[in-house]
C-alpha cells in the first residue's frame, strides 16, 4: 500500500465518527451555555496558562519551520513539500473563513486580538499532524498515528485552556480541517500528476502566477485583513519554485545518509534557516503584507534550494 492510495471504507468510517463525536460535544456545550465557561473558570490561573500557552507554542511560525525543516532534510524532500502544501492550503483558507465570518475572540484572550472562528491552531494542527498521522499509517506503523493525533488535540484543547478561543471556535478549526485533509489527500495524487505532465518553464510560471494571484485575489478583498496572506503567498511560491529546481537539478535524498550525516545536515540546515528567520523577522514586519511574501519566499527558497544544494556540496 503506497502513500497515493485512496483511503478505505473503514478510514471513512473512523473519520466520520470522530468528526460526529467533535460536532456532539462542541453542540453540547453550547446548548448548554458553556462555550466561554472553561475560558472564563482557568482565566486567573497563571499555571495553566503557561502550560497551554506553551503546548500550543507547536502551531506557531518557527516551530513548524523546525519541523518542516527537519523533516526535509533527514527523512523526505517530497513529503516535506506535501506537508507544506497542506499547511499552507489550510492557512490559507483558514484566513478566508476568518475574514468572512469576523467572529471576534473571546474577552479571555491574552494575545493580539484577532477573529476567532475557526480556530487557526486547530484546523492547521490537523492539516499538519493530521497528515503525518495519515502518512505513517500508510507505511504500517501502528502507533505514531495515534500520537500524532494526540498532538491535534492537545494543541485545540490548549486553545480553549488558555483562553485563546472558545468551544465553538475550536470545534469549527477541527472540523474544517478533516474537510480540508481529506480532499487534500484526495486531490495532491491527482494534481501532482498532472503538472508532472507539463515541461519546468510551465510549471516554474505556475509556481510563481498562483501564489501572486491567491495573495492579491485575499489582499484585494479583504485589504484591512489581519491574516497572513503574504506569508502564505511567499511561502508557497518559495516552496514551489524550490522545489521544482530542487528535484531537477540537486536531488537531494535522505535515504542516502548515515545516521551521523542526518544529524550534521540538520544541524547546518537548521542554523542556516533559523538565522535567516531571525534576520528577515527583524528587518520585516508581518503587518506590511507584501514585505512579509518576500521574507517568506526567500526563507522557503532557502530551506528547500539553498540548503540542500550546501549540504549536497558538503557530501561531495
Amino acid at each position: 500500500m503506497n502513500e497515493e492510495e485512496i483511503l478505505t471504507k473503514r478510514n471513512f468510517v473512523f473519520i466520520f465518527v470522530v468528526a460526529l463525536i467533535i460536532s456532539l460535544v462542541g453542540l453540547v456545550f453550547i446548548v448548554l451555555g458553556l462555550n466561554n465557561a472553561i475560558n472564563e473558570y482557568f482565566y486567573d490561573n497563571d499555571i495553566v496558562f503557561a502550560i497551554f500557552t506553551a503546548i500550543g507554542y507547536i502551531g506557531w511560525h518557527t516551530a513548524l519551520i523546525v519541523i518542516i525543516v527537519s523533516v526535509l532534510i533527514i527523512y523526505d524532500v517530497r513529503f516535506a513539500k506535501n506537508l507544506t502544501f497542506s499547511l499552507l492550503g489550510s492557512f490559507y483558507i483558514n484566513g478566508i473563513l476568518k475574514d468572512c465570518i469576523q467572529d471576534p475572540t473571546p474577552a479571555t484572550r491574552r494575545e493580539e486580538p484577532g477573529f476567532g472562528f475557526p480556530s487557526g491552531h486547530a484546523q492547521n494542527g490537523v492539516a499538519i499532524w493530521g497528515y503525518f498521522s495519515y502518512h505513517t499509517y500508510k507505511k504500517k506503523n501502528k502507533y505514531l498515528p495515534w500520537v500524532f493525533l494526540i498532538f491535534i488535540y492537545l494543541i485545540a484543547t490548549a486553545r480553549i485552556m488558555n483562553g485563546s478561543h472558545d468551544v465553538d471556535d475550536v470545534v469549527g478549526g477541527l472540523l474544517v480541517g478533516i474537510a480540508f485533509l481529506l480532499l487534500f489527500i484526495h486531490l495532491e495524487p491527482i494534481v501532482t500528476k498532472k503538472i508532472n505532465t507539463l515541461n519546468l518553464n510551465i510549471k516554474l510560471l505556475l509556481s510563481i502566477v498562483i501564489p501572486i494571484v491567491l495573495f492579491i485575489v485575499a489582499i484585494l478583498i479583504f485589504p484591512d485583513t489581519d491574516n497572513e496572506y503574504g506569508l502564505i503567498g511567499g511561502a508557497l511560491m518559495g516552496l514551489s519554485v524550490g522545489y521544482l529546481l530542487e528535484v531537477e537539478y540537486i536531488k537531494y535524498d535522505p535515504a542516502e545518509l548515515n545516521n551521523k550525516q542526518k544529524i550534521i545536515n540538520l544541524i547546518i540546515g537548521l542554523v542556516i534557516v533559523l538565522v535567516l528567520y531571525v534576520v528577515l523577522d527583524l528587518l520585516v514586519s508581518l503587518e506590511n503584507q507584501v514585505w512579509a511574501f518576500f521574507e517568506y519566499l526567500i526563507i522557503a527558497l532557502t530551506a528547500v534550494l539553498l540548503v540542500p544544494w550546501i549540504l549536497q556540496k558538503i557530501k561531495r
